[in-house]
């Protein structure tokens, strides 16, 4: 008999963790949750992965937590880098090793891993980024320029199947959330993304063919504010 992949009951500890420490109430309760917290979250990024399924589960777990807990990254070092690098590393692993339904010959889905890779570098170089320290500001410098060529070039690419694009539409809802957290760009393409994949049971866009060669329309160029911001920023030390 298999036995489980370790790495599920991790997540769901995790997500537990994280429930508790969200409603206790200040005080000693407060400090047990976050304790409890932290070390779930150490366990879950220092957890191996034993099934393609549990890496799979696992990245989609990781990429919500780094959204959600974005703002308070500094607070959660070092498993929020931890977290970061783990995310990059599936990501090129899903893309290059695992043919699902939702990773098909779509270049879309490689283009969208390159630059979740490429973002989760620059996340990684810029966490604890001491500027004075001229290796790591060139490290940085070339990790927001990659980050930023990967964005660009995920413009250009144009989905060829409906899985690719409902999955652009759902990674644009997600940048724009992350980034540009006041702004309600992010739920009208949330809104877009989830209407797109309810269409396809629904028959609403039956017209659309399952595969359209690319077309010659230029995409504008979305890179995640903060990205280029920080790109500016190391550019200019």
């Amino acid at each position: 008999m298999t036995s489980p992949d370790p790495i599920l009951a991790a997540i769901t500890a995790h997500c537990a963790a994280y429930d508790a420490f969200q409603v206790a109430p200040e005080g000693e309760a407060s400090i047990l949750a976050e304790e409890g917290y932290r070390g779930a979250g150490d366990l879950l990024v220092t957890t191996a992965c034993t099934t393609a399924t549990g890496a799979l589960k696992l990245l989609e777990h990781l990429r919500w937590w780094l959204a959600d807990e974005a703002e308070f990254a500094d607070a959660h070092q070092p498993t929020y880098g931890a977290a970061a690098v783990r995310v990059a590393d599936l990501t090129m692993l899903a893309c290059a090793c695992w043919p699902t339904e939702t990773l098909s010959q779509d270049p879309i889905h490689r283009a969208i891993a390159t630059a979740e890779a490429a973002e989760a570098a620059h996340s990684a170089a810029l966490s604890g980024l001491d500027e004075n320290d001229d290796v790591q500001m060139r490290h940085a410098n070339a990790a927001a320029d990659a980050s930023s060529a990967a964005f660009e070039a995920l413009t250009t690419v144009t989905p060829t199947t409906r899985a690719g694009l409902f999955a652009l539409a759902e990674f644009y809802a997600r940048e724009s959330e992350e980034f540009e957290p006041m702004c309600a760009g992010g739920q009208y393409l949330q809104h877009l993304a989830t209407a797109l994949r309810g269409s396809e049971s629904t028959t609403l866009i039956s017209g659309f063919p399952t595969s359209k060669a690319p077309s010659n329309q230029q995409l504008v160029c979305l890179i995640p504010r903060a990205v280029a911001q920080a790109s500016m920023t190391a550019s200019a030390q």
